[in-house]
C-alpha cells in the first residue's frame, strides 16, 4: 500500500527538490535543471518530481520563491533593527550584501533568471515584493522627513541599481582596487544620500564617511 504523504512531506521534499535545482544551477546554469535530472539526484523514480512540479518553469519558479522569501526575511529584520531612516538604508544595503555573498547562487537564480510568466506565480510576485517594500517604505520616510529630497520612486530606483550592480561586479570578480565590498555599499549608500539631501553637509567626503562609522 502506497505511503500517504502528510502536508508536511510534501514540503519537504518540494524544498528539496528546490535545493537540488539550485545546486544544479550553480554547476550548470539554468540549462541544467530538468526535472529527470533532479529525479536521478534525490534517488526517486523519473515521474515522481512531476507529481509536485508541472514543468521547469514551475521548479524555477519554486527555487526563486523560497530564495526571496528567505531575502525578505532578511531584510525585514534588518530595517526592524534601525529607527532612523538614514541609518536604516545602510543597514538594508548591508542586508543586501550579506545575502549575496552567503547565497551567491541564490542570489543569481533571484535576479539572472527571466521568467516572462512571472504573474502566473502570485506568491513568488508576492515574495519579490516582500523584498522591496524595506527600502521604499524608508525612502518614503526619509523624504517625508526631509532628510533627503526627490521623487521617492526615482531614488528607490537609484540605490537599487547602484546596490545591484556592486554586487554584481563582486560576484563576477569584478572589484580590484583594494577596497571591501561593504565599506563599498555604505560609501554608496551615504554618497547617494547626501547628492539627494535637503542639506548637503560641508565636510569633505572622506572624513563623512570615516565618522558616520562611528
Amino acid at each position: 500500500m502506497p505511503k500517504i504523504l502528510t502536508t508536511g512531506d510534501v514540503k519537504q521534499f518540494r524544498q528539496r527538490l528546490c535545493e537540488l535545482a539550485l545546486k544544479a544551477f550553480a554547476e550548470r546554469g539554468i540549462e541544467g535543471i530538468s526535472l529527470r535530472g533532479l529525479a536521478a539526484e534525490a534517488g526517486c523514480s523519473r515521474t515522481t518530481p512531476y507529481r509536485y512540479f508541472k514543468n521547469k518553469a514551475d521548479i524555477l519558479a519554486a527555487v526563486r520563491q523560497s530564495e526571496f522569501q528567505r531575502m525578505a526575511d532578511a531584510t525585514e529584520l534588518a530595517a526592524s533593527s534601525e529607527s532612523d531612516p538614514d541609518k536604516r538604508l545602510v543597514a538594508l544595503a548591508k542586508s543586501y550584501l550579506q545575502f549575496a555573498m552567503e547565497r551567491p547562487d541564490a542570489y543569481r537564480v533571484m535576479y539572472e533568471v527571466n521568467q516572462k510568466d512571472e504573474q502566473r506565480y502570485p506568491e513568488l510576485v508576492k515574495q519579490i515584493k516582500r523584498t522591496q517594500q524595506p527600502m521604499i517604505s524608508t525612502v518614503h520616510e526619509a523624504v517625508k522627513t526631509g532628510s533627503i529630497h526627490g521623487d521617492p520612486v526615482n531614488i528607490v530606483h537609484v540605490l537599487w541599481a547602484g546596490l545591484h550592480g556592486l554586487i554584481s561586479l563582486h560576484l563576477s570578480d569584478k572589484l580590484h582596487l583594494g577596497r571591501d565590498i561593504e565599506e563599498l555599499a555604505e560609501v554608496m549608500v551615504r554618497s547617494l544620500g547626501r547628492a539627494i539631501a535637503t542639506t548637503p553637509s560641508t565636510q569633505p567626503a572622506t572624513r563623512r564617511v570615516k565618522e558616520s562609522k562611528n
